[in-house]
């Protein structure tokens, strides 16, 4: 090979094997579970402490960018495949969506997102839910057996 051959090889190699990495694309699947549902509290932290029926604009931003850090965190290994792509909608719609979709969303559907894609970022949320119950402020503490509880006598 000559000699200005070699180097424009080795730079075509180079943004060959750029364009496959970024080619297989999306959220790492290898995240341990701590990572994920750390990241999961930061991006629900912003929408918990929503005292009224709906985040506020900053609420919501704020709630978008930490959607952002949950997709460069990715989904643990074990993840079903619905659950997985039901992350992956559920980020992308979370980055796409303006607050004025979400103020004017009805019902459990969220905004630009069809049935069947909900019923997968349902899957997901379930999963997560059951997952990381502390990220949601779900009590983790709570007894198993209800029947030991106090009760008040009047």
């Amino acid at each position: 090979m000559t000699r200005i051959k070699r180097p424009a090889a080795a730079v075509g190699a180079a943004m060959l094997l750029a364009f496959s990495l970024t080619a297989c694309g999306g959220a790492p699947t290898d995240a341990s579970e701590e990572d994920f549902c750390d990241a999961l509290a930061d991006a629900f932290e912003p929408l918990i402490s929503v005292s009224g029926e709906e985040p506020t604009e900053e609420q919501w931003e704020d709630f978008q960018d930490a959607t952002g850090e949950l997709e460069d965190v990715g989904t643990p290994e074990g993840t079903s495949d619905d659950e997985r792509e039901g992350f992956e909608i559920f980020v992308e719609a979370v980055g796409d969506a303006d607050y004025d979709d979400v103020k004017d969303a009805e019902g459990d559907e969220f905004p630009g997102v069809d049935k069947d894609d909900n019923d997968k970022v349902t899957a997901f949320i379930e999963y997560a839910t059951k997952t990381c119950p502390k990220a949601f402020g779900i009590p983790t503490d709570l007894p198993s057996d209800l029947t030991e509880l106090p009760t008040t006598t009047e």
